[in-house]
C-alpha cells in the first residue's frame, strides 16, 4: 500500500496542489495594513506588486517578525529611506525620525521589509521536487508561474494536504 501512495504522490504536478488564485500585497501598503490582510485572509505570505502590477518580490510574517523586534534605531533607517523621503524629496530630521518610529508598523511600508525575489517554479514542476525545493531553501512557499504569469502558490499546507487525500484514498481501497 505504502508503495502505490508514493507513486500516487510522485504522479502530481504542483498545478495539482496550488492554491489559486494568489493574493497579492502592494509594496507601499504599512505593515500594519499587511497584518490586518494575512488576519483577514488566514495567511502568513504573499507576493509583493508594484502600482505597475509587477512582482517585486514576497513578504510574509517572518518578515514582519524580523521588522518587529528591530531596535528603534534600524526602524527610524528603514521609514527614512521609505517613500515619504522619495516622492517628496524630504530629508527627515531625527527628532521627525524618531516620531515615525513609534508609529513604525503604520508608517514603514512593505517594500522595505519584503524579500525583493519569489521562489518559484514551474506549474508543471513535480510535488517531489517542489517538496525538495522547500525543504532545501527552508522556506513555506513557492510560487508557481506558467507562461512566465503568476497562476498560483504552493506551501506546506498543500503538500500536506496532498499527502493526507492520496493516503486517505488507499486506506479506502
Amino acid at each position: 500500500m505504502a508503495n502505490n501512495t508514493s507513486q500516487n504522490l510522485c504522479k502530481l504536478t504542483a498545478s495539482d496542489i496550488m492554491s489559486f488564485p494568489v493574493l497579492t500585497a502592494h509594496d507601499s501598503w504599512s505593515v500594519k495594513m499587511l497584518l490586518d490582510f494575512f488576519t483577514t485572509h488566514n495567511i502568513t505570505g504573499v507576493p509583493v506588486t508594484d502600482y505597475h502590477g509587477q512582482l517585486k518580490g514576497v513578504v510574509t510574517m517572518t518578515d514582519v517578525m524580523h521588522f518587529e523586534s528591530l531596535p528603534t534605531v534600524e526602524k527610524e533607517r528603514l521609514i527614512g529611506v521609505s517613500c515619504y523621503g522619495e516622492y517628496a524629496g524630504y530629508e527627515f530630521s531625527s527628532t521627525d525620525l524618531q516620531k515615525l518610529a513609534q508609529h513604525a508598523d503604520i508608517n514603514c511600508p512593505v517594500a522595505q521589509i519584503m524579500t525583493p525575489y519569489l521562489i518559484s517554479v514551474d506549474a508543471n514542476a513535480s510535488v517531489t521536487s517542489v517538496a525538495r525545493l522547500l525543504r532545501e531553501r527552508e522556506i513555506h512557499r513557492a510560487f508557481v508561474i506558467s507562461e512566465e504569469k503568476l497562476v498560483g502558490v504552493i506551501s506546506t499546507s498543500n503538500l500536506l494536504d496532498a499527502l493526507i487525500s492520496i493516503c486517505a484514498c488507499d486506506n479506502l481501497g
